[in-house]
């Protein structure tokens, strides 16, 4: 499905963002939830998403995706530093981060981008860097919100690195046989290492055509093992954390009413298009709260719905279109333990966006945008398992 052109620019900007049998839940779930539990107001002026919270600095680090500028504030919603680079000053990273910017041991904020690895203050002094050549740089996708993040592991930083166009493009085999789905960035060097190959047993090996935007991968390093979800693969993936990444176990997803995308024919697929289509499922994210796992997910579409979603609409009846879809299907989220079981399974509180992170055994969601007009502020949420 190729989605207007206005949509998917509201989707995708920063990546360049056969039905499923429909599980059912055979393990025996609790009665655990996410609460919300305390609240931050930021007073603010236009649009901004999440990148990080630091509840040991008291920081949080937001990002206005129209001015390209970061924004940190203390836990009192007070704003302490606004800064944005130009990707032709000399201490700019280049024209888009590779995953949300994060607070570092030092209380300042670690960016990568395809071009290398950065510190600024929350002024926007550049402190550090460590750069790439532009001319060995590697197209590496990204997302300037909290849906990416990266991770501090020892004295590196791992972080997905999703590359749509190659040597191979998306309707050969030889794409998926060659994909590398995380980066290991060393700030020392600013060399980026590539590992950890597709599943032989992943959706992505059965032959077809797969969108580039279907294999961003979730990952969480827990007890020294590597937990991957591959894109839209509905299964959780344990690793080694030390090469040669040793698989540990290949755990299925009982996720409900989750629209598989099987893929396109490699004959009919147009291998320079990068689309999206909704009335598929998607997993967003993964993320270790203390002893647990939370995914956050989309289900897709019925088959009616689905159908008419890839009729010819206007603008307008599209807008009208999706904007019911969004009410109809609600993210959902799961709670796992650590070996994979499944916990609880619900849709997410009204009130929360889709961006979050784990911090100290908490969640902490960026509220959604009020739809009847612009407000000058936004809330940040705390949230528990109970």
């Amino acid at each position: 499905m190729k989605l207007p052109h206005w949509f998917l620019t509201v989707l995708l900007p920063s990546f360049f963002s056969c039905e499923s049998s429909n599980t059912s839940q055979t393990n025996e779930q609790s009665d655990l939830k996410l609460e919300i539990t305390d609240s931050i107001r930021v007073a603010y002026i236009g649009k901004l998403s999440l990148m990080d919270v630091n509840p040991e600095f008291e920081r949080i680090l937001l990002f206005d995706p129209q001015n390209m500028k970061f924004v940190s504030t203390d836990f009192e919603g007070n704003i302490l530093g606004e800064f944005s680079k130009d990707r032709d000053a000399p201490d700019s990273f280049g024209s888009f981060p590779m995953a949300a910017g994060r607070f570092n041991e030092n209380k300042n904020i670690q960016v990568v981008s395809m071009f290398g690895i950065y510190e600024y203050d929350l002024g926007g002094n550049l402190l550090t860097s460590s750069k790439i050549p532009r001319n060995e740089a590697k197209p590496f996708s990204g997302r300037a919100d909290a849906k990416r993040e990266i991770q501090f592991v020892n004295d590196k930083i791992l972080l997905s690195g999703s590359i749509a166009r190659g040597e191979y493009n998306k309707t050969q085999p030889e794409f998926y046989d060659t994909y590398q789905q995380l980066v290991w960035a060393d700030p020392k060097t600013g060399t980026f290492e590539q590992f950890l190959s597709l599943d032989s047993a992943s959706i992505f090996q059965n032959n077809m055509s797969h969108e580039p935007t279907t294999i961003s991968t979730s990952f969480e390093v827990v007890n020294d093992k590597l937990y991957v979800i591959s894109g839209i693969d509905p299964f959780l993936n344990i690793y080694e954390i030390e090469s040669p990444y040793s698989k540990k176990n290949r755990i299925p997803l009982e996720l409900t009413n989750y629209n598989l995308n099987m893929g396109e024919d490699p004959n009919k697929a147009d291998p320079r298009a990068i689309s999206y289509d909704p009335s598929f499922g998607i997993i967003q994210k993964m993320v270790k709260v203390e002893d647990k796992l939370v995914i956050t997910y989309e289900t897709g579409y019925s088959k009616e719905d689905a159908l008419r979603s890839h009729e010819n609409m206007s603008q307008t009846e599209w807008e009208e279109f999706y904007s019911r879809m969004k009410d109809k299907y609600k993210i959902r989220y799961q709670i796992l333990d650590l070996e994979g079981k499944l916990l609880a399974d619900s849709e997410i509180h009204e009130g929360l966006s889709d961006l979050f992170v784990s911090r100290e055994g908490s969640l902490w969601f960026l509220g959604k945008e009020n739809p009847e007009f612009e407000e000058d502020f936004y809330t940040l949420y705390k949230v528990e398992i109970e």
